[in-house]
């Protein structure tokens, strides 16, 4: 008796430790997807980000070169630097990020989860700067 409970415990126990390894390694796929995802989406803004520095400088030259006030172009210059800090954030959260391949799959969870939030915040930074700059460029433009 005892053998036949053990025979119909150990495939059930089997079945149901697998169930939770592909819980697990789908959890961790779909962590490591949004996590993708949202880099691919600050990937395109990054273009958003260097159109908007291209445009400052021409601005800034043209207005230097009108001798307009030394604020003025200040203010440039400052948007045209929170341009430059908003492109290094995404530079170095790809810098540091690596695919959690070698890690287990709780450290591998616990891993995507802290870079979930590190790429929140990057996107929250240069959405941020891309819409203040380009408020601000919109008020200055018409300097010109």
């Amino acid at each position: 008796m005892k053998n036949q409970i053990i025979l119909i415990l150990v495939p059930f126990l089997l079945l149901t430790g697998c169930n939770q390894g592909s819980s697990e390694a789908t959890q961790q796929e779909e962590l490591e997807a949004n996590v993708m995802a949202i880099h691919d989406d600050a990937m395109a803004r990054m273009g958003d980000i260097y159109k908007l520095r291209r445009s400052f400088r021409s601005l800034r030259d043209t207005l230097a070169a009108r001798q307009t006030d030394s604020a003025t172009l200040q203010a440039l210059q400052q948007q045209i630097d929170e341009l430059n800090q908003a492109d290094e954030v995404m530079m170095v959260w790809m810098r540091n990020y690596t695919a959690p391949d070698s890690l287990q799959p709780e450290q591998a969870k616990v891993y995507l989860q802290q870079e979930l939030q590190k790429i929140e915040r990057v996107q929250t930074v240069m959405d941020s700067t891309i819409q203040a700059a380009r408020k601000t460029y919109q008020q200055y433009e018409q300097q010109k």
